[in-house]
């Protein structure tokens, strides 16, 4: 009889290494559900009923899932072979790199960064609450790129930072299984039996409740009794749990649900001819006070701006020195250039970052309501009326229409406490000259000026920046990709990226996906650019160096002003020449 395994996977990618790798094995079954330390609980519950003989799973959730249930847990481990390959994927970086880990993780890093001869910061975690601490330690001593297990690489983000997954491979799954049917001999079988789980439920902080098909309560515990009161059937708030298709099959996590003035996030489980209900309380969290003006959940910090050419690190030079002024800045930038990036980073670099940052997208507003939440009504406060050290990023300001624009102005011509931080595509010698945008209000937002450079003006940085994509995709699609091949560096180099660093981020997913081995080889690249024409992937140009050097330099001024989109403003300032220099030349 095969062995029943329920793998619990902290990361998506995980879950399909697992199903592939134990699918191949007769000895075994598997199914596999992602989930992350306490999101596991419900997961392990339902596992024992179904007379699961095993839970797999790794590193803090597999730890976890060991204090609360009542059949064997195995650990996932992180062999040798899975920090070799994070560590080939960085080992040449420029940015500074930290490992933080529990201590499995750090003394294998420590062994094969030695053998590499990489000097990497490792520093070595013994629960989930000393991360955080840790993290701010390692950016103090100059990290920008962090590495760990899931919750630090989580909370990694969460601070602004960029966290790389150190991912299980083949080597380690395979490994787990050699210890499993060891392991189901040292257990005894009874302890499946046992009311484990019992004095938990009582007194766990959450609400547990199994109904029937019907909304029948066939058991709630303590803190259920509490919240919702002893009842027999679903309260008339939790009624359209019945309703859910799919709640007899498969785990739900439903959207927040309010009952009597409280919200709660509801998790259900089904259990053969019932159904598990997991509530937990949402903490009560300050209503927002506007509806357009928006406070992102997470924002970044320099740290996430990657890569080291000069275009780039004279620029994150200049912003990193607006950011402790208190003057308004605005940044000008291609499309996914990472103007928000920015203008985040200059928040969290700043002396007001323990106040609020909101953002507005002007091109998506409406207009009314938004003079309503920025400036105010009769019996409403706007943001501006406030006395606060907020910061307002208006993303696209261009794209506001001159009436509001000259809104704005007013307000900033007579002093604000609120800091803005603006950007557009356009440069911001291209504004000035735009009939449509309130030429006062330029120089009110403009006190400190940021221009982002584009991705082909650094293409230098590509291998860096993919590296941070290379190992983000690796840990959504199970994958052990290291590096790219040379070849396909080379192409990258040669494209224009006209979508910048949001399109390379694309383009590497779609080479993720079709990587079959530890590089993305030249055949993958090919595959996703065979439907660019060679003239937009390439763009190389096409001098006839027979003519003269009039005639020549015609050429090389048109084909500039081809690649800057017909722009004579762009063209002239990348040839170092004035407009009229231009216009006079190609005449």
């Amino acid at each position: 009889m095969k062995i029943k395994i329920k793998g619990i996977a902290p990361y998506p990618g995980l879950r399909d290494l697992l199903i592939d790798v134990v699918g191949e094995d007769d000895r075994f079954y598997i199914d596999v559900e992602v989930a992350d330390l306490e999101e596991a609980l419900p997961i392990v519950l339902n596992a024992q009923e179904q007379n699961y003989d095993v839970i797999v799973s790794r590193g803090g959730t597999a730890s976890f899932i060991r204090q609360h249930a009542s059949i064997p847990v195995v650990d996932i481990p992180v062999s040798g072979y899975d920090i070799l390959r994070v560590l080939t994927l960085i080992k040449d970086s420029n940015s500074s790199l930290a490992i933080i880990g529990f201590p499995n993780i750090c003394q294998g890093a420590r062994t094969v960064s030695s053998l590499l001869n990489v000097q990497i910061p490792i520093y070595s975690i013994h629960h989930e609450s000393e991360v955080r601490d840790t993290l701010i330690k390692a950016v103090q001593d100059g990290a920008q790129i962090v590495l760990g297990d899931v919750v630090t690489v989580t909370i990694a983000q969460e601070m602004g930072l960029h966290g790389i997954l150190i991912t299980s491979g083949t080597e380690s799954i395979q490994e787990m299984l050699m210890g499993i049917e060891y392991i189901l001999e040292i257990y005894r079988k009874g302890q499946e039996k046992k009311p484990f789980f019992q004095p938990l439920l009582e007194h766990h902080p959450s609400a547990i409740l199994v109904i029937d098909i019907k909304g029948q309560v066939q058991y709630m515990n303590e803190c259920g009794k509490r919240w919702i009161g002893d009842r027999q059937t679903l309260p008339s708030e939790l009624q359209f749990l019945l309703k859910a298709e799919g709640i007899q099959t498969q785990r739900i996590d439903f959207e927040p649900v309010l009952m009597d003035h409280q919200s709660f996030h509801i998790h259900s489980v089904p259990n053969g001819e019932n159904i598990f209900l997991y509530l937990e309380r949402q903490a009560k969290q300050e209503q927002p006070l506007f509806q357009l003006v928006q406070m992102p959940e997470r924002l970044a910090s320099f740290a996430v701006i990657m890569g080291s050419s000069q275009a780039l690190t004279k620029v994150v030079k200049r912003a990193k020195a607006y950011a402790k002024s208190d003057k308004h800045v605005w940044i000008s930038g291609e499309a996914g250039t990472g103007r928000t990036t920015f203008a985040e980073a200059i928040y969290s670099a700043s002396p007001r970052n323990q106040a609020r940052f909101y953002r507005v997208d002007c091109y998506l507003v409406d207009e009314e309501r938004l003079t309503m939440e920025l400036f105010g009504t009769e019996s409403k406060q706007g943001l501006f009326q406030r006395l606060s050290k907020d910061t307002l990023y208006l993303k696209d300001i261009d794209k506001l229409s001159l009436a509001f624009q000259e809104k704005l102005a007013d307000k900033l011509r007579k002093g604000s406490s609120i800091r803005v931080i603006s950007s557009t595509t356009l440069s911001h010698h291209e504004l000035l000259s735009d009939a449509h945008f309130h030429q006062e209000l330029h120089y009110l937002i403009g006190e400190c000026k940021v221009e982002i450079p584009p991705l082909r003006q650094r293409t230098e940085d590509i291998k860096e920046i993919a590296r941070v994509f290379i190992a983000k995709h690796n840990s959504l699609y199970g994958k052990q990709v290291v590096g790219i091949r040379d070849e396909v560096l080379s192409h990258m180099s040669h494209y224009r990226w006209p979508g910048n660093i949001k399109e390379l981020e694309n383009r590497l997913g779609e080479l993720m996906v079709l990587a079959k081995g530890h590089y993305i080889e030249l055949e993958e690249w090919q595959l996703v650019w065979e439907g660019y024409p060679e003239e937009d992937v390439y763009a190389l140009p096409t001098i006839d160096l027979n003519g003269t050097w009039e005639q020549i330099e015609k050429q090389i001024l048109k084909e500039v002003l081809k690649k800057e989109g017909m722009n004579q403003t762009k063209a002239a300032k990348r040839l170092g020449i004035s407009r009229a220099t231009l216009w006079r030349k190609l005449q």
